[in-house]
């Protein structure tokens, strides 16, 4: 048996620190784009001068689904690659994309060039992807099962905060009555932090760079996707996976537009939209750490399941009504025990349903179907908001009430016996 090595801080840290700000950089952008794509709130601040309020939107929303549906392409080729190639290959090249990609967007919003920031968005999107090689890349080095747990949930946790912090650390940075720098300090910071946690991990991962171009040449590129039509097939989990798909399309239309909503229902301003999105981001890390492990364990799945989309049904619900007023700031840990319960549960459901070996490669598969729906619903979020911010929410609640009805019938559990 190959012996396992101990992890020093040195690897595990930088490692968990790219889990980290990745998700930062996912979550931050959206109290960016809300007041200088979507609705500019002057002149100097807008990325579409002369465009129609439409044409705003769905622009905004096209930008924010670029990241997650780069993610559902990129992600399991990279998860093969890296067990093919190698973890510090593939890590390496992948950072220095993501820093790339973070500069073009810095670039893109000091310039206020739409075309320049998509293109350093999807760059960092996909290279994102490979945050299962980091996962991997830690539990290939663990030496016992209670190790691996340990790093597993290390991991998500890294996740979670850097999600949390997000929009708080871009409103750090926004300075409105400023004409430099407002929007894109953020970017280039997190470029920073980046080229910190690189230099850390060619140092500290052990495994030597090797020549990989004759590898290369022999990879099937599309295996990994074709993975996720492989667990479609699946009868056992079909509806299951459509109940996911319809929650995820509703949560990633929700997310683009709860701020809009906030800004013209709510008179909220930019930077408390970037403190309701880390409280929801707050909200979401105590559900996946405590709340979903502890419902799970007391009630069915499937009715931990029907409770979650019930909640996300109401949150989406909530700012049809504008007197509620500063009860506005309630839907933030509505939607968490909404859409992130649902999420969890739907994970752990079809973590049960498969084989010992089977786990990684379900849990990989439904990240990288995750990026497609959400990317969807943020697409979806920009054209249907061209109508009215009410169709928009009408169509997230639509979306939630029918996967809750699909909840209906046999058990979600016992469909998997």
């Amino acid at each position: 048996m190959e012996k396992k090595h101990t992890i020093s801080p040195w690897y595990s840290v930088p490692l968990l620190g790219v889990l980290f700000f990745h998700l930062l950089c996912e979550s931050m952008v959206i109290p960016i784009l809300a007041p200088t794509m979507a609705t500019p709130i002057s002149p100097a601040h807008d990325m579409l001068p002369g465009w129609s309020a439409e044409i705003h939107k769905f622009c905004y929303g096209v930008s924010l689904a670029v990241y997650p549906v780069a993610v559902f392409f990129c992600a399991p080729i990279l998860g093969a690659l890296s067990d093919k190639i190698g973890r510090k290959p593939v890590l390496i090249y992948a950072l220095a994309g993501t820093i790339a990609g973070s500069i073009l967007q810095g670039l893109g919003m000091e310039i206020l060039s739409v075309c320049m920031f998509l293109l350093g968005r999807a760059l960092v999107g996909a290279t994102a992807g490979i945050d299962g090689a980091i996962q991997a890349a830690l539990l290939d080095r663990c030496s016992s099962e209670k190790q691996k747990n340990f790093y597993l949930g290390a991991t998500l946790l890294a996740m979670s905060v850097g999600f949390i912090a997000g929009p708080a650390f871009a409103a750090l940075f926004i300075n409105e009555s400023s004409s430099q720098l407002t929007w894109s300090m953020p970017f280039f910071a997190t470029a920073a932090a980046f080229v910190l946690m690189l230099a850390i991990l060619v140092k500290s991962m052990p495994e030597k760079m090797r020549k990989i171009r004759g590898e290369l040449a022999h990879f099937n590129w599309l295996a990994g996707l074709g993975d996720i039509l492989t667990l479609r097939r699946s009868k056992k989990i079909r509806r299951l996976l459509l109940i996911f798909v319809l929650s995820e399309i509703a949560s990633g239309c929700f997310t683009a537009l709860i701020p809009l909503v906030l800004t013209q229902s709510f008179e909220f301003g930019v930077k408390e939209i970037a403190w309701f999105m880390s409280l929801q981001g707050a909200c979401g890390g105590v559900v996946f750490a405590w709340i979903g492990p502890a419902m799970i364990s007391k009630i069915s799945k499937t009715s931990a399941l029907k409770f979650s989309l019930f909640m996300a049904t109401l949150g989406c619900a909530l700012p049809l009504f504008e007197p509620i007023g500063k009860w506005i700031w309630t839907v933030a840990a509505i939607q968490a025990l909404g859409f992130m319960l649902s999420y969890y549960v739907v994970l752990a459901i079809l973590s049960e349903s498969c084989e010992d070996g089977k786990r990684g490669w379900i849990l990989s598969v439904m990240s990288s179907l995750w990026g497609l729906t959400v990317g969807i619903g943020l697409v979806a979020c920009g054209v249907f908001v061209a109508f009215s911010n009410t169709f928009c929410i009408a169509v997230c609640i639509i979306l939630c009430a029918v996967s809750l009805a699909l909840c209906g019938g046999k058990s979600a559990e016992k469909r998997q016996e």
